[in-house]
């Protein structure tokens, strides 16, 4: 008997614009390169370390680092230089225990979205927003975490059980402090009540990430450019090409102590898009467009380039969109 893959059909927009885009087993998100299936003719070995699509000794995780390839010997130095999909994973690397209780961002208002002439036209005009005091998780909401509200029966499982790398991401606790993904919009907005707290809103997230001040920061830990020690991010020298442990880049943490707003998983906020939405907005935070077809995301991912880990820059998907890089944290009332 011929076995059949389920296959979606997913529909993507975004400003304004619509693709259709056949997929099999999850979406592809919009930071993925499309893929070929033909199998290469000659060995493809870009940074010549003998590693690549259709050499002798193997595939490659990053085809772009000679430092970079199965059998290397890992190092302390924030990247998976043995391609086993484990970043630091040696004895000395700092593997600080997480701490479990989310950050204080404080009331005031702070500038939100770009300048002109700077990110994209859904990210204008700059303008100011008051938002009120609250609290927002230190990390992105882990394996361990989601599997504590799956086991209470108070939240569904994940769409798929595995990440783009590890078909047993899920349920092996070897992974239990990376963030759980493959989770639409509702599920996680039910886990963020399941924890008593909700899915921040579009303000709140940024201010989370970018602080306040009369020169708002491009990225959570300042200006200077991503690289992999402040995020887990994609590009040229990508740094794991998979999820990675949340809260290990201390450098990238934001002005108020949360960690991993850029890159690692895209992230759910409560808010419908809205491309136009910045125009009108209110100078309080409310909870954005009454209605619409897509929600947002914020933060970019592990496969993401600058641009996307930029504190400013939006996303949208349909709600019931799961994916290998998306996931979410959860905002709660300031006494909590």
């Amino acid at each position: 008997m011929r076995r059949v893959v389920p296959i979606a059909l997913v529909l993507i927009a975004a400003a304004g614009l619509s693709t259709a885009v056949l997929l099999t087993r999850s979406p592809r998100p919009a930071d993925a390169s499309p893929r070929s299936t033909a199998r290469p003719a000659a060995c493809q070995d870009q940074d010549g370390d003998g590693f690549g699509l259709g050499c002798a000794r193997g595939p490659d995780c990053n085809d772009l680092d000679s430092a970079v390839h199965p059998g290397q010997a890992e190092t302390c130095n924030f990247r998976d230089d043995d391609c086993n999909a484990l970043v630091d994973d040696v004895p000395g690397c700092p593997q600080a225990p997480l701490n479990p209780s989310p950050v204080r961002v404080p009331a005031g208002a702070f500038t939100m979205g770009s300048p002109q002439g700077h990110g994209a036209i859904d990210e204008q005009p700059e303008h100011a927003v008051h938002v009120g005091a609250f609290r927002i998780d230190r990390y992105e909401v882990t394996n361990r975490r989601y599997q504590q509200c799956v086991q209470r029966s108070s939240c569904e499982l994940p769409g798929m059980l595995s990440s783009h790398l590890r078909s047993d991401y899920f349920e092996n606790p070897r992974y239990a402090d990376y963030p759980v993904v493959f989770v639409t919009w509702k599920q996680a907005d039910s886990y963020c009540k399941w924890a008593g707290g909700r899915l921040p809103t579009e303000p709140e997230w940024e201010k989370a990430a970018k602080g306040t001040g009369s020169e708002p920061r491009t990225f959570p830990w300042g200006n200077e450019a991503p690289d992999c020690s402040r995020a887990n991010m994609g590009g040229p020298g990508s740094c794991v090409g998979d999820t990675d442990r949340v809260g290990l880049r201390v450098e990238g943490r934001s002005p108020y102590g949360a960690m991993d707003m850029a890159g690692n998983v895209w992230e759910w906020v409560s808010d419908w898009y809205d491309p136009a939405y910045y125009a009108s907005a209110p100078s309080r935070d409310t909870a954005g467009p009454a209605a619409g077809s897509l929600k947002v995301m914020r933060g970019g991912c592990w496969e993401s380039g600058a641009d996307s880990l930029r504190v400013s820059c939006r996303k949208a998907e349909l709600p019931a969109t799961w994916a290998y890089n998306i996931g979410f944290r959860c905002a709660y009332p300031e006494g909590r």
